[in-house]
């Protein structure tokens, strides 16, 4: 089956008589990449080459989380990630989905197989042997190589279906390798268009034609009827750019993970090696590019009344690429030794928490790191890690441990435990602080060596106490939700917290995952409990009437504030509770693994989740501070209604609140139309049934903001 829909159904099922045929919980894939949609807002893209590339050309992606560095590449469609690959040969690799630049689901995505993600070199100078100062020829033995892997994959051999990351691409979906270069030549592009207003007196139909205004001589044929007063978009100019040549030079149709490591444990990522033996690639603005065919499966669960699946699908991850000279085809191992893996957190349970619940207790007995020795040999390789507290105290540091780092390809990761699993000899000190932030810094290197690749040798984690627990890492590869059978569903959610001293609760935090079409909407009650026995017990506090969504920038974790702030010790759990089959999509982090912390009830009883990963659902604790983010309640003398609403919004004011404007947008933070607020009304009319958030400002200060269900 194909999937934007990466739908995995997990039915819990230990025995015969625990079996629930209506208790069902449910991963899908992510519908918007929030760290791409993030960068997309804050930086533009160039349309300027970069400067050609000299030999060698090497890249394992391994310096930065987003886009792809603009040293080395043209576009920004790949997401450099180190969190959906499974062991690649580096860490970091460049993933090729179904999601575009912009970190949305592509506007043109089909059920069939349909053009997605492009990965394009920057030119890279093949005209010239700068080793030997001379023209480059065939006999300089040029080889390019990489290494891919397709998604959906599990660390587990074999699979557990439960802990796969990401979604297989399906055979009819490839991944597409093309050599090209720029030939000098302008060639016509397309169009820019103008803006043409129909005449108070005009009225086109569907077929009929207009002298063009802009390019005269030539006449624009319309599509659709055009009405007096509507502003249409007709060419106004030719665009002509570089003609390019591309030929396609490798390919793999979809497959499984699973196969590969059916026929070798070892083989997580494939390695690929191409010599360049045609002449007409060796000039001065050589570039090679990636590309992947995806589908989409809109339909998978429509039969079962399951929304919310439309996500991303068919993943690609590709690393560790080589350009270079003097290469032969069983060329395939670098002199490199490198982290795989992001390294774990120093704290046994958590990934952040309150700085004044922090305990020495609470930290982990060691770290881990996964390592590989990607050689054909033996190499002597040292290791060690420093603690400081930011911005600049000293914290801690190991010794200097060596170790020999056999070959991966023969041996598997390296896993000499004071390299692998280094102990923890340390201890936050508590300094009475609000928060605190310590950068653990990671070095796995080559004794007396070349080293092919020093960026892979080093790996950073940031520990952060501020004031929230957290599970997660803040990234999530998958959305979690729940799905009841029953007649009249009643679902619950909760996640397990443990405070060192008493304190209060002022808001959770949860991290939604926006759904195609925004499908995931409808209301839920926020929920706190204590605890009762290892399971949610007493209902602390409810907040009922709350809406799935994002904080201000509409792209992080939405805030539910607490009427009031409650006061909590010991075990205590927040999540929410749901009388509908409308799956909210919560945000799941499949690199940190919080099973046995978190519970769904669907029935009768509290079930631990079988999922390996973590709910991103935080606890806010301690001081009381400003409610930034989205409000959970709009202020007593204001009231949007109705909510629902069809199409017009009426805005009730009290006498004192004048000089009032408003602004509409998306899900996404879109702003769609601005004005005065005159009539005391919003026409929501035009927009598409979802979600939407309405703010009202008084002498351009915010005063409130809703969030307002278009149906």
């Amino acid at each position: 089956m194909k999937l934007v829909s990466k739908t995995i159904l997990l039915i819990i099922c230990l025995t015969a008589a625990s079996f629930h045929l209506h208790a069902q919980e449910m991963l899908t894939g992510v519908v918007r990449n929030a760290v791409i949609a993030k960068a997309a807002v804050k930086s533009q893209p160039t349309r300027d080459l970069p400067t050609p590339v000299k030999l060698p050309f090497i890249e394992d992606f391994s310096t930065g989380i987003g886009y792809p560095n603009p040293h080395y590449w043209t576009d920004r469609q790949a997401f450099v990630n180190n969190t959906y690959p499974i062991y690649p040969p580096s860490i970091g690799v460049a993933t090729l989905d179904a999601l575009d630049e912009n970190g949305q689901v592509y506007a043109h995505a089909d059920r069939s197989a349909f053009p997605a993600d492009t990965l394009t070199s920057a030119p890279i100078r093949l005209d010239s042997n700068f080793t030997q100062h001379r023209l480059m020829r065939i006999g300089d033995s040029l080889y390019f190589s990489f290494y891919y892997q397709p998604g959906g994959g599990c660390r587990q051999n074999p699979p557990v279906e439960w802990k796969r990351v990401g979604d297989k691409p399906e055979h009819d979906d490839e991944l597409i390798l093309e050599f090209g270069y720029a030939t000098g030549n302008q060639i016509f592009i397309g169009f820019a268009y103008g803006d043409f207003t129909v005449g108070e007196n005009e009225y086109y139909q569907a077929g009929d034609s207009l002298a063009n205004p802009f390019i005269p001589g030539t006449y624009y044929v319309f599509e659709n009827a055009a009405f007096p007063g509507e502003v249409i978009m007709i060419p106004s100019d030719s665009l002509f750019g570089p003609e390019y040549v591309w030929n396609e030079i490798w390919s793999s149709h979809g497959c499984s993970l699973d196969s590969w490591l059916a026929e070798n444990p070892l083989d997580y990522f494939k390695q690929v090696m191409i010599p360049i033996t045609d002449e007409q690639y060796l000039r001065n603005n050589f570039q090679f590019r990636f590309r992947n065919y995806a589908s989409l499966d809109l339909d998978s669960w429509s039969s079962g009344n399951i929304v919310g699946w439309a996500s991303n699908c068919d993943q690609w991850h590709i690393d560790y690429i080589q350009i270079d000279i003097g290469r032969t085809a069983g060329d395939l191992y670098p002199s490199d030794v490198a982290f795989v893996s992001p390294t774990t957190s120093a704290l046994n349970l958590y990934q952040a928490m309150p700085w004044q619940q922090y305990r020495p207790s609470d930290m982990a007995a060691v770290f881990h790191n996964d390592l590989s020795n990607l050689s054909s040999s033996a190499k002597n390789t040292y290791y060690t890690y420093s603690v400081v507290k930011e911005p600049n105290s000293f914290v801690y540091a190991t010794d200097t441990y060596n170790a020999n780092a056999y070959p991966y390809y023969n041996d598997g990761l390296h896993t000499y435990s004071y390299h692998a699993d280094p102990s923890i000899d340390f201890a936050y000190t508590y300094d009475g602080q609000d928060s605190a932030t310590f950068r653990i810094t990671h070095v796995f290197s080559l004794v007396g060596a070349n080293d092919d690749c020093k960026s892979n040798d080093t790996c950073v984690f940031e520990q952060k106490f501020y004031n929230y627990y957290a599970y997660d890492d803040g990234t999530a590869e998958a959305g979690y939700c729940l799905y009841s059978t029953m007649t009249h569903p009643e679902s619950y959610l909760a996640v397990q917290f443990t405070l060192a001293q008493p304190d209060s609760l002022q808001s959770v935090r949860i991290w939604f995952n926006s759904a195609l079409n925004d499908e995931n909407i409808d209301y839920f009650t926020l929920m706190v409990w204590a605890d009762n026995n290892g399971e949610p017990g007493e209902v602390l506090y409810e907040l009922p009437a709350q809406l799935p969504g994002h904080a201000d920038d509409f792209l992080e974790f939405a805030s539910y504030y607490l009427e009031e702030p409650i006061a909590i010790e010991g075990t205590f759990y927040v999540g929410f509770y749901q009388n509908h089959n409308v799956q909210l999509n919560v945000g799941f982090d499949q690199n940190n693994d919080a099973t046995g912390h978190f519970f769904y009830k669907i029935a009768n009883d509290w079930v631990p989740s079988y999922y390996a990963g973590a709910p991103m659902i935080r606890p806010v604790v301690g001081k009381s501070f400003d409610h930034s983010g989205i409000p959970a309640r709009t202020q007593a003398d204001l009231r949007i209604y109705p909510n629902p609403t069809h199409d017009i919004l009426h805005v009730e004011t009290s006498d004192n609140l004048d000089n009032l404007s408003y602004q509409v947008y998306d899900i996404y933070g879109k702003l769609l139309q601005s004005g005065t607020l005159l009539s005391n009304t919003i026409r929501m009319g035009d927009y598409a049934d979802g979600l939407y958030f309405v703010r009202i400002l008084q002498n351009n200060q915010i005063i409130t903001t809703e969030k307002i269900v278009k149906k």
